[in-house]
């Protein structure tokens, strides 16, 4: 009973522990747009006040519904003056503008715990004679996105230069650092800008480079091509940032707005000096990142806050005057859902290892009362037969029971709080447990049902003396069989319910959550679906209960042959068991301890298999800038561990109307053959076999050439040249003009390429890229009256032939001199013949495209038609979501958009092969063993499968306890036939044995058993109930994993338990016979 107490105490304050911290963690980690609401629309006097006031005004009403007199948030809430003008949009001389850090009122619009930042968006106008690295539209444009913005210094930091500041007479303009290198622009540089309303030509100067201080914070949903320096699948290329004078001068003229509000979720305090651990470096408030203001983090504060968002949003329009041209973005009431269905995740996890611990602790007291029960049978009788009745023999009963569980009931849950918090937990996961009433009840509760299991036995309908004392009848079959096929249907029922709704929680869920209903839910959590692994061990137990005596039966008729007694004596005693307890204890224990370790192992190569998935190599890098400059590569492989490193590009492209985007993965498939990690069955096979076979279905490349000395000769004004090598960088030549060729040296020219495409200095040398062509950029496309101006370009020194390909995709020979001439940007490309490119896509992929494989198909690149051969079918591509995906083999796709489009992709990520350290500035680092760790120390996985640990161990303590106290009894209950037996001529060891083999072959049948049973609904249930904090399926799908080692381990202790325990029993007992001979009889 203790046992049972404090373990049940100490789990049910483990998690409520676990479930704050998990908390904690969730909203820590919340996509920047769900912490935050983004307002766009048509700018007008005082807007940006009335946002805020519409959503203090939203705050105040909730915090009067909820009967909250005091609306202080911790700060007051006038705090803050809205940096804008009476237009409603940024004013010329706004503090918040660009180049105003430190000036009062640069924390823009705050107070009533609501920050609003304000940003205006030009419209019309065009970048002329944009860089290689910039995507224009099918008329050859490159739109240009000017803004001006509030604060921005505060969450952005200077690379080079400085902020845009208003000097008469000159337009100045701070670029983020990936459009510039789009745009080919750095500091100093003059760009000009094209107003396509009046076609003029505005000259801007570029005071300096910047990049974001937090790629987590909220501010730059403001800024959505902040990152890349092009908003996706458009020409849209920024942010162009200039100061509020500029804009108001030059490019008010058709300006919208946007407004990002950003609630206080987190509390209003922020944590003291010291950083949180696990939260990002530099979180500060500003920021708005969570990490910095943990306190009072919870998931009503958030659920109250989506209430507010919800219900202000639907007036908003309204009451701020943007009627149509509103649009309201947020993720705050998807954050409160997801956290609604990370503690659905605690409960469900936890019921499995709960039930288990409640329902072989009710045996253990169940087998204890039975046994106290038989003992004193005969007590019970002769009390019935002097008169007493059924109610008086209960009370008798009640209160004997009730002084054996109140120390119990009083002293376990202290000691299990005690005990919780010395349990080691994985990784740097702190917990708090605290004695809270729950765990008091649940305590109250275990002692409630040992009295009621030592209780209700008394009040059996009262028999005869000669009954009573006569043992027990059985029941017929069928109804014996009765709830022994209940317990089995539920079983069933819970297994087919699991199936189909692949999860315990109430309707299920799916990649992107639950869409049907299993009803009679408790608390989001569905019963029959989240006992169905402790439904499916009972029916084990039944099973082995039934199938007992005919086993025994069946034994003690093969052994009979044998000239051995003792196995045939300890067998028949085993089969004439009036109860099965030891061996149905076994089973149970051991079926709970083998669920619980395949459980926990199929969740943790879970999180393994998932952060494959996620990364798909030991290591991804991600250009935060969209692009890598030219000497990445070199720097890579240059670091210690370093195997292999593989550039490739990634873009996100719809394949037909109204379905979900797909992600397109350009990859050295040759070289990374060996990179490329996943479960073999994402790919139909090993992820090195499927890129083999991409990689010789490879038909077009550009191989062997090589960038020699020489010069570069043009006329029609100023001309710059870039060589662009098959690895993507790209080497600037120089500049030439009318009688100015630009002359250069390869040698020089290559010295700072970005080095090998691929190196593997275990098994291979570097490969070096080879020259793909030119990218031509003339300086200005048309002259002052808009005509476009003929640009004449030729280059000498190279090898082989050369044609101008230009973005809408024509292209031209040179001339007998090889003189190349265009209106316009183009690129100067070896004439290769083109093949459709060889490419592996999920299905899908294949559904939205309407292709089939090994067909051809035809994707749409930057706006280029390409054509494709479907090589392989495949669940998943690794590197991904587990999406709509296309793997294509970048050597055949980069030729094809080059030579047919002047398209030279730029490499985006880094596939490495290895286990180095990285510390170079602009990479967002995806470490597959960094991830898989992260993810085994998040308080609600690791809660969990420390809670199934919990309930494995406890079986072994609940069972080790229940055998023991049958071994006694059994010990007692035999004394009598044991002494007959000696009295007939059996000796003392043959009696001895004929105990331990009794005990050993319940033991070996229930140990057997249990763990056949265990590993069914294991294999059955265990990946069914694996799911992520947020309440969908893993991604790949969780495979059954079993811990053999502890498995084993567990099995082998209860049976040496059950083993040493019986050895004594008979021992002792052998010792006896000589007294219980004595006492033959005196019972009658």
């Amino acid at each position: 009973m203790f046992i049972a107490a404090v373990l049940l105490a100490g789990l049910t304050a483990y998690a409520g522990a676990a479930a704050e911290a998990g908390v904690q963690a969730a909203v820590v980690a919340a996509a920047p747009a769900e912490r935050s609401v983004l307002v766009r629309g048509a700018a007008a006097e005082g807007r940006a006040e009335k946002i805020r006031a519409a959503y203090e005004e939203g705050a105040a009403q909730e915090r009067a519904a909820h009967g909250e007199a005091d609306s202080s948030t911790g700060r007051p809430a006038s705090a803050g003056t809205p940096a804008v003008d009476s237009a409603g949009t940024p004013s010329a001389n706004s503090a918040g503008s660009p180049g105003s850090a430190g000036k009062p009122g640069s924390a823009g619009v705050a107070g009533g715990g609501w920050r609003v930042s304000s940003a205006s968006y030009a419209s019309g106008w065009a970048v002329d004679g944009a860089g290689a690295g910039a995507t224009p539209d099918s008329n050859g444009l490159v739109y240009a996105d000017v803004v001006v913005l509030e604060e921005l210094p505060e969450h952005a930091d200077l690379a080079s230069g400085d902020w845009p500041a208003d000097q008469p007479g000159k337009r100045t303009a701070a670029l983020a650092e990936p459009v510039a290198e789009l745009l080919g622009l750095t500091t100093g540089d003059t760009m000009r800008l094209l107003d396509r309303r009046t076609d003029e030509i505005v000259p801007v100067t570029v005071s300096g480079l910047w990049r974001p201080r937090d790629a987590t914070d909220p501010y730059w949903l403001l800024l959505p091509d902040v990152f890349s320096g092009r908003l996706p699948q458009t020409a849209t290329h920024g942010p162009i940032v200039v100061s509020g004078k500029t804009f108001a001068a030059d490019f008010a003229e058709g300006a919208s707005a946007g407004w990002l509000v950003q609630p206080e979720l987190f509390g209003a305090t922020q944590t003291g000096g010291t950083q949180t651990p696990g939260t990002p470096t530099g979180a500060t408030p500003a920021s708005g990142n969570p990490a910095a203001t943990l306190s009072g983090m919870t998931i009503e504060r958030v659920g109250r806050t989506a209430e507010i968002v919800a219900a202000v949003g639907a007036r908003l329009p309204e009451v701020t005057g943007l009627a149509a041209s509103a649009t309201i973005t947020t993720g705050i009431p998807v954050l409160a859902e997801r956290l609604d269905r990370a503690d659905l995740v605690r409960r469900s996890a936890l019921v499995t290892p709960v039930l288990l611990l409640a329902v072989l602790g009710g045996y253990a007291l169940t087998l204890v009362a039975l046994l106290l029960g038989e003992a004193r049978r005969g007590e019970t009788a002769l009390l019935r037969a002097r008169g007493a009745s059924r109610r008086q023999l209960a009370g008798y009963a009640a209160a004997e029971a009730f002084v054996l569980v109140l120390p119990a009931a009083l002293l376990a849950p202290p000691l299990a709080v005690a005990l919780v918090r010395i349990v080691p937990l994985p990784g740097a996961l702190r917990l708090e447990p605290v004695l809270t009433g729950s765990v008091w009840l649940i305590a109250a509760l275990a002692a409630a049902g040992g009295i009621l299991a030592l209780t209700v036995p008394a009040l059996r309908k009262a028999r005869t003396y000669v009954a009573e004392t006569a043992g027990r009848a059985r029941l017929p079959i069928f109804r014996r069989a009765g709830i022994d096929l209940v317990v089995v249907a539920l079983a069933v029922l819970g297994w087919i319910q699991l199936r189909q709704y692949s999860s315990p929680i109430a309707g299920g869920t799916g990649t992107t959550g639950g869409t049907g209903t299993t009803g009679g839910a408790i608390a989001g959590v569905d019963p029959l679906l989240a006992a169905a692994p402790t439904l499916g061990v009972l029916t084990g137990a039944v099973l082995a209960i039934r199938l007992l005596p005919p086993i025994a039966r069946f034994a003690a008729a093969r052994l009979n042959r044998g000239v051995s007694r003792s196995p045939l004596l300890g067998t028949w005693q085993a089969g004439r068991r009036a109860h099965a307890g030891p061996m149905v204890m076994l089973a149970l224990a051991v079926a709970a301890a083998t669920v619980s370790w395949a459980l926990a192992d199929t969740a943790r190569a879970s999180i393994d298999d998932q952060a494959e998935q996620t990364v798909g190599a030991d290591l991804r890098l991600v250009e935060e800038g969209g692009v890598a400059p030219d000497n990445r590569l070199a720097e890579l492989t240059a670091l210690p561990g370093v195997r292999t490193v593989v550039p490739g590009w990634r873009e996100s492209m719809p394949l037909s109307a109204g379905s979900d985007p797909a992600e397109l993965i350009a990859l050295d498939t040759k070289a990374g053959a060996g990179v490329m990690l996943g479960r073999d069955d994402a790919m139909g096979g090993p992820p090195a076999e499927v890129l083999a076979w991409l990689a010789a279905e490879r038909k077009s490349e550009i191989t062997g050439r090589t960038l020699k000395s020489g010069k570069i000769v043009t006329t029609g004004g100023p001309v710059r040249t870039l060589a662009v090598f098959t690895d993507g960088h790209r080497v600037d030549l120089g500049t030439s003009d009318d009688g100015k060729p630009a002359t250069f040296n390869a040698d020089t020219a290559t010295a700072t390429s970005s080095g090998p495409a691929t190196s593997d200095p275990a098994t291979s040398d570097p490969a070096t890229p080879s020259l793909a062509g030119f990218l031509v950029e003339p300086f200005a496309s048309s002259d002052l009256l808009g005509n476009p101006i003929t640009t004449t370009w030729r280059i000498t020194g190279q090898e082989g032939e050369w044609q101008s390909v230009t973005r809408s995709g024509g292209g031209a020979a040179p001339d007998d001199d090889g003189t190349l001439t265009a209106t316009s940007r183009f690129a100067v490309t070896p004439v290769v013949i083109r093949e459709p490119v060889p490419v592996a896509m999920t299905r899908e992929a294949m559904t939205d495209l309407n292709a089939t494989q090994g067909a051809t198909a035809f994707l749409s690149i930057n706006s280029a038609s390409v054509p494709v051969t479907v090589v392989a079918v495949v669940d998943r591509i690794p590197g991904t979501t587990g999406g709509p995906a296309i793997l294509a083999d970048r050597p055949a796709l980069d030729a094809t958009l080059f030579t047919a489009y002047g398209i030279a992709p730029r490499t985006t990520e880094w596939w490495i092969k290895g286990n180095p350290t990285v510390a170079a500035s602009g990479l967002d680092v995806l470490d597959r063993a960094e991830i898989a760790g992260s993810a085994a120390r998040d308080p609600f996985g690791a809660g969990a499968r420390v809670a199934l640990f919990l309930a494995a161990f406890g079986a072994v303590l609940l069972a080790a306890a229940g055998i023991a106290a049958d071994s006694r009894a059994t010990a007692g209950r035999r004394a009598g036939e044991l002494a007959v037996l000696h009295t007939l001529g059996a000796g003392p060891r043959l009696l001895a044995r004929s105990l331990v083999v009794e005990q050993a072959f319940l033991a070996g049948v229930g140990s057997l058993a249990g763990l056949a049973v265990g590993l069914l609904v294991a294999g059955a249930m265990a990946p069914l109930l694996v799911l992520t904090p947020t309440a969908v399926r893993p991604v790949p799908e969780p495979v059954l994993q079993v811990g053999w080692l502890p498995t084993a381990g567990s099995v082998a202790l209860l049976v040496g338990v059950a083993l040493a325990l019986s050895a004594l029993t008979a021992a002792a007992a052998a010792r006896k016979l000589p007294a219980a001979r004595l006492r033959l009889g005196a019972e009658r």
